[in-house]
């Protein structure tokens, strides 16, 4: 049969540069391939019209059509849906992925969506494309819940499964992926396991961890070997410059992650690896050495908060300031770069929390860093708490997390200050790019934005903006009064971009 997944990722291209590749999609074609079926992908980039995503859709001549989502995609999941059975209402229609693992029912009671993934569908998408196939009745397949006609069979979820190498490796070619390298100058994504064992109250782990709790091990890693081997094989067909590990705590299992450095540093030494983890998990001499000899260039860690108070009792992270500073200064000297995850608008968050944010990854001095919007996900702790204290209304959803609005409405933190918030954050990115190009310019911007502007970096920044405006003008208006001089390198001693 012939499978068309769908992959809404509205406005993230333009974010990132570059479409990303993303394992869940990747998996459920390998192992529908290995069963003789043929796989396609519609990558939306941009907000759908309904004459293009048919027309798209028309090419591949799909038997069905599984959609793949987030939360905040998941309105375009439901447009396209509707689009589908208006025209061809035969076609079966799949929704999974993240939003409809967190949300079933309400996933599930929209009648443009036939079938609804719960979990991992691997093996359930491959059993409903083989009965769909012989003709078979499909009411029954563990993790989906079905419509036919008025009815919605809810199936319980299957066991896991612990042994991920019986997966073939996830199926890149659906993603057209050397196009992605080209475009991302070589970073290659991979996944050493599947789960996390943390009760971070803004994710949704520990929904899943308890819906899966009675169907097995949650918190599963890939054997040292098949991982090697996916590395070998990835190496061996495309232009891998860096690995980058999408597993939310890396360095969970130590025995693991140093059996892996070992492994790793006997033959990809030459390839650069980052990886995602927490501070209290490679908080360890030996671990850290084992990384940095590896080649590891580089460690994602969630900070969050900078208010202590706010990052123990509401985001349930327990680590002090003075433990994360500790942890990535470990890493620096052993000549790790540093990457920081932070979030604004949190319930029962001020302006001046997100203040102490700012000025908490000032002094890590991480060599990147992200922030966001809080929004609250579907079964996450925090979403109840947004719900009960009036923050936000239920069904609200937004379409991006990468602008600085936010659907919670709070007494003590104005759209105003979490939009002063997001440009202070957009500031220190510049700020923290300037020290690592030019100490001198940075010592001069500090002195400038300590006595000066008191810290006002946003006027400071709206200042700087305008003198390179000026001095641009400038140049221009002298270049066309001496047409003979040799253009010159403009010299910036500032960056003007956000």
């Amino acid at each position: 049969m012939n499978i068309t997944f769908v992959y809404p990722d509205v406005e993230g291209v333009q974010y990132y540069g570059t479409k990303k590749f993303y394992h869940g999609i990747g998996y459920l074609s390998s192992v529908l391939r290995a069963k003789g079926h043929k796989t396609s992908l519609l990558y939306l980039q941009a907000t759908p019209t309904k004459e293009g995503f048919l027309s798209q859709l028309q090419e591949s001549s799909p038997d069905v059509v599984a959609f793949s989502s987030t939360t905040h995609q998941h309105p375009f999941v439901e447009q396209c849906a509707g689009w589908i059975k208006s025209t061809t209402p035969e076609l079966v229609v799949v929704s999974g992925g993240t939003h409809p693992t967190l949300a079933t029912e309400t996933v599930a009671a929209n009648p443009n969506i036939d079938v609804t993934c719960q979990g991992e569908g691997e093996y359930a998408l491959a059993e409903l494309v083989r009965r769909l196939e012989r003709g078979e009745a499909y009411t029954d397949i563990a993790n989906l819940w079905v419509r036919s006609g008025d009815r919605l069979f809810r199936n319980p979820m299957a066991p896991l499964i612990e042994d991920l190498e019986q997966f073939p490796f996830a199926d890149r070619e659906i993603f057209d992926y050397a196009d992605i390298l080209r475009a991302n100058d070589g970073w290659v994504d991979m996944m050493a396991g599947r789960g996390c064992p943390y009760q971070c109250s803004y994710c949704a782990v520990p929904a899943l961890q308890k819906q899966y709790r009675p169907l097995g091990k949650y918190v599963r890693y890939r054997a040292v070997d098949d991982v090697i081997a996916e590395i070998e094989y990835l190496v061996n067909t495309y232009d891998v410059r860096t690995l980058n590990f999408q597993d939310d705590v890396f360095t969970l299992k130590h025995d693991w992650t140093i059996a892996f450095c070992e492994a790793y540093a006997s033959r990809f030494k030459h390839i650069p690896f980052w990886i995602n983890t927490r501070v209290e998990r490679v908080n360890y001499e030996d671990v850290v050495v084992a990384l940095a000899r590896a080649g590891c260039q580089g460690v994602r860690v969630g900070l969050e908060s900078g208010d202590e108070e706010l990052r123990r009792d509401i985001l349930k992270r327990k680590m002090t300031n003075a433990f994360i500073k500790e942890t990535l200064d470990l890493f620096k000297a052993h000549g790790m770069e540093t990457y920081t995850c932070n979030m604004l608008g949190l319930p029962g968050e001020t302006a001046d929390m997100i203040q102490e944010t700012v000025d908490l990854n000032r002094e890590l001095a991480p060599t990147q860093l992200q922030f966001s919007v809080f929004y609250p996900y579907p079964l996450t702790e925090l979403h109840e708490v947004a719900v009960r204290e009036g923050y936000y209304k239920e069904g609200k959803v937004h379409t991006t997390y990468f602008d600085d609005k936010s659907e919670l409405v709070m007494p003590q933190l104005s759209q105003e200050e979490i939009t002063e918030g997001f440009e202070k954050f957009r500031e220190l990115r510049n700020e923290l790019s300037l020290k690592r190009r030019s100490p001198f310019k940075h010592k001069l911007y500090t002195i400038l934005r300590r006595f000066v502007y008191r810290n006002h970096v946003i006027l400071l920044r709206k200042h700087i903006n305008a003198l390179g405006a000026f001095r641009a003008r400038v140049r221009t208006l002298l270049k066309r009064q001496d047409t003979t001089r040799p253009p010159e390198q403009a010299e910036r001693l500032f960056p003007t971009g956000g």
